[in-house]
């Protein structure tokens, strides 16, 4: 599932933050929001407003920094989503 060209728009001129970050490696990646919605706990809602400049709760930002560094290790969604899976203990 691809992201809409107006959101991959909004992330790209937005200036860079933590959920800046997140949204960049996710469009690369076409790693779905639904995914990282519910690896984080949050809604799909709050991770557009992340992706688009709006500061990421304290209490997650330790989550989003760990979730960041596994897509910018990871050499694709499928390969994200299992190291995603097994560190959060989701089923896949």
């Amino acid at each position: 599932m691809a992201y809409s060209q107006k959101i991959i728009d909004d992330v790209a001129k937005t200036p860079k933050s933590l959920g800046n970050q997140l949204g960049r490696w996710a469009i690369h990646l076409d790693f779905p929001v639904t995914k990282i919605a519910r690896a984080l706990g949050v809604s799909r809602q709050t991770v557009y407003n992340w992706f688009t400049g709006t500061e990421v709760f304290v209490a997650y930002r330790n989550r989003v920094e760990f979730l960041t560094t596994i897509m910018q290790t990871s050499r694709d969604a499928d390969t994200a989503w299992r190291r995603i899976c097994q560190e959060y203990n989701l089923e896949p």
